[in-house]
């Protein structure tokens, strides 16, 4: 009886060895699949969250680098208004000429420019204030240069080119000087500044390649230095002959970067790495735009190292905890979204503390006085609710609220939140916005106060289209994610199998061929061959298969 146990025992064995084995490569497969969707989904995600992100850092660029063109404009403008520098145009004797380098002298140490001069009206320079210097601008006619020919026009002129004595960039703002005669200018003064400010903001919190490219391509400012004068994307001939004729970035040669565009969105260098687009044209500088590429491999780096760490961790306790790591890798990606989506909302919060204020670039701005008078608007809120000037310049708050009606999907529950606004005078408020057109905006709301009393309220608008829309791209690649983790079959817990049979029953209580059961449940496929052992159990006695035998042995 003992024996025949034993015997029983022996041929039990096997057949768990091989359940088992089965058992443990299922695991590998539920986590190797489990993580592929992971890794897809966080990998989705990214982009699209880096994507977001440099078209904020585009964006934010712009608006630094526009508020420092209208204030050196400014500059400028006082400079051509001071009765010195008008005289020293008109006069150009010694003394007067002496009186207007300390000037410029005095100008160029507080408000710390590269240089500043005045040129008469043939495009010479008669004062600078680096006249004491080896690169001095004094004598030297720069005429031919654009900023002096469309002041000389009566228009304030914005050009970036490399200096032709100095050989420095920079960026020259120049603007007309009148005599007695309005109508014609008797001269040009000029603020040259460094580029080291707006290069600083191209390097700060970048993770990409940030460029500022000219009508041409020309790389004039950009985050990697080895591409300075460089064309982006490759030129025609006639392009490198016009950069030679305008001496604009000195004698060249301009080199191509080897940059090429897959499409509106993607790029590709000369050494097989894609690239992610990101372009916005200047506004106030024709032809000229900032791009900023970041680099696909680099985000995907961002992603493969911690996932490597956890993997290597991962792999020890495989065999017998591979839900506990379907389950860690879908409870990781969903922490990952949550912290995003927290993040964004104290982002909100932060941005609705902040006092309302005309300097605001990013948002759309009215200012309205407590008699219904606009007091102050900013070009962007025209621009977003496409008002014309004719209205804007009426500057009747209830006017500009008639014309932008028709745009709303909800006007009449926008008319009755703003009338519960103006009821509270102390209300502060945040709605969200429909258009016709698709867009979503956000308004927000607070008053206007002076020493405590309350003047008017301030009302602002930010676009958001493309934030919710990403919002929902995301929320929909966690729902496809779910989905394929449900999708994962596998195998655990007490199977109950026959000690003799080995079939194995199921929640029915029917009892099953093991491999039929497994089948069912894995997804696993079987294929039938036989042991030696069987072999001569069952055919030992035959003829053929003694000689079989025979002529193996043989062999």
């Amino acid at each position: 009886m003992i024996e025949k146990e034993k015997k029983i025992m022996e041929r039990i064995n096997p057949g768990l060895r091989t359940l088992f084995f089965v058992l443990s490569i299922l695991a590998l497969l539920s986590t190797a699949v489990g993580g592929y969707l992971y890794y897809s989904a966080l990998k989705s995600s990214l982009f699209e969250a880096e994507h977001t992100k440099g078209e904020e850092q585009l964006h934010d660029i712009i608006n630094e680098i526009d508020a420092y063109k209208i204030w050196s404009l400014k500059s400028a403008k006082f400079l051509s208004d001071l009765k010195q520098i008008k005289q020293s145009v008109i006069n150009a004797d010694k003394e007067a000429l002496l009186e207007v380098n300390e000037i410029l002298d005095h100008f160029h140490d507080d408000i710390k420019i590269e240089v500043c001069y005045l040129m008469d009206e043939s495009g010479k320079t008669i004062a600078s204030s680096n006249r004491n210097t080896p690169a001095s601008f004094v004598g030297k006619n720069y005429g031919f240069r654009p900023y002096f020919k469309q002041a000389m026009q009566g228009e304030p002129s914005v050009y970036m080119a490399l200096g032709v004595t100095s050989k420095i960039r920079g960026i020259y703002f120049s603007h007309p000087v009148y005599g007695e005669n309005k109508d014609k200018p008797v001269g040009v003064v000029v603020i040259k500044t460094s580029i080291d400010a707006i290069e600083e903001k191209f390097t700060r919190d970048i993770d990409g390649i940030a460029l500022m490219t000219d009508p041409h391509g020309v790389i004039f400012v950009s985050s990697h230095n080895d591409w300075l004068y460089q064309i982006l994307w490759e030129p025609s001939s006639q392009t490198v002959l016009d950069l030679i004729k305008s001496k604009q970035f000195g004698t060249g040669p301009w080199n191509w970067t080897g940059m090429k565009m897959l499409d509106k969105e993607n790029a590709v260098d000369k050494s097989g790495n894609t690239y992610r687009i990101h372009q916005q044209a200047f506004g106030e500088f024709p032809g000229w735009n900032l791009t900023y590429l970041h680099s696909q491999k680099k985000v995907a780096k961002k992603i493969t190292g911690p996932l490597t760490r956890t993997v290597g961790l991962s792999a020890a306790i495989l065999f017998v905890c591979f839900g506990i790591i379907v389950f860690f890798l879908f409870k990781k990606a969903d922490t990952e979204i949550v912290q995003r989506k927290k993040a964004e909302q104290e982002q909100k919060l932060s941005l609705s503390r902040l006092e309302a204020t005309l300097e605001s670039t990013a948002d759309g701005i009215m200012v309205v006085d407590k008699n219904g008078k606009i007091i102050a608007s900013n070009e962007l809120f025209a621009r977003l609710w496409k008002i014309p000037d004719s209205i804007m310049e009426i500057r009747d708050v209830e006017k500009v609220r008639v014309y932008i009606m028709d745009q709303l999907k909800n006007p009449d529950d926008f008319i009755e939140k703003t009338k519960k606004i103006y009821a509270d005078p102390e209300a502060k408020s945040l709605e969200i916005l429909h258009f016709n057109d698709g867009r979503i905006m956000e308004r927000h709301s607070r008053p206007q106060k002076l020493d405590d009393q309350i003047i008017g309220r301030v009302w602002s608008f930010r676009d958001i289209t493309q934030r919710i829309l990403a919002e929902k791209k995301r929320e929909s690649l966690i729902v496809d994610l779910k989905k394929a983790l449900n999708e994962v079959k596998s195998l655990q817990g007490i199977i109950p199998i026959c000690s003799s049979c080995k079939q194995i029953r199921d929640d029915k209580g029917y009892w099953n061929k093991i491999e039929t059961y497994i089948r069912d449940h894995s997804g696993a496929e079987f294929s039938h061959s036989m042991c030696p052992e069987c072999s001569d159990k069952l055919y030992g006695d035959e003829d053929w298969y003694i000689e079989m035998k025979k002529e193996e042995s043989k062999e």
